[in-house]
């Protein structure tokens, strides 16, 4: 049987491309694609930053393993204090202003999104709705795959209320 060049040359190119095709799928068979509306979260985190609103107070309530319920006083973009409804205020610092709170999300999904389920943990949705008055996240949730033999303890629920502007 005869076989002639460009013949070749199309089983060589055939083989190639399926060599490929099958190196990709499995890579992004352990990609990690959060689902996220980053259009909504980035139109709204640029109306927020055209308010220019820097002295503010609210309400934030963080659930998980552990639970926070607390005042937030912001002065001058900055956080000033809080006043502890619940225990455990640590868990506040990445929400303890607005800029803090989109600067958290964008980095919680930045971090996971096109990554490699290197671990039993990872995210696998951020859903955040927002107050179209104030362009506030006021209700942030974090869906993630934890491997059964895996032990999870964090926050992943986060509700903002009684947004106040103080100037």
């Amino acid at each position: 049987m005869k076989i002639n060049r460009l013949n070749l040359r199309n089983v060589v190119a055939i083989a190639i491309c399926l060599a490929a095709m099958t190196v990709f799928s499995d890579c992004k068979k352990d990609e990690v694609i959060v689902k996220f509306d980053e259009k909504t979260f980035i139109e709204q985190k640029k109306l927020w930053q055209l308010s220019n609103t820097k002295d503010y107070e609210y309400h934030l309530l963080a659930n998980g393993f552990v639970s926070y319920y607390g005042k937030i006083f912001v002065e001058n973009g900055s956080f000033k204090n809080d006043e502890i409804l619940h225990e455990y205020s640590h868990l506040m610092l990445n929400y303890s202003t607005i800029d803090l709170v989109y600067k958290t999300i964008e980095e919680i999904f930045h971090s996971s999104n096109n990554g490699t389920k290197k671990s039993g943990f990872y995210y696998t949705e951020i859903v955040v709705e927002y107050d179209k008055v104030n362009h506030i996240p006021i209700k942030i949730n974090y869906k993630y795959y934890s491997s059964p033999n895996l032990s999870i303890d964090g926050t992943f629920d986060y509700t903002i209320t009684n947004f106040n502007k103080q100037n």
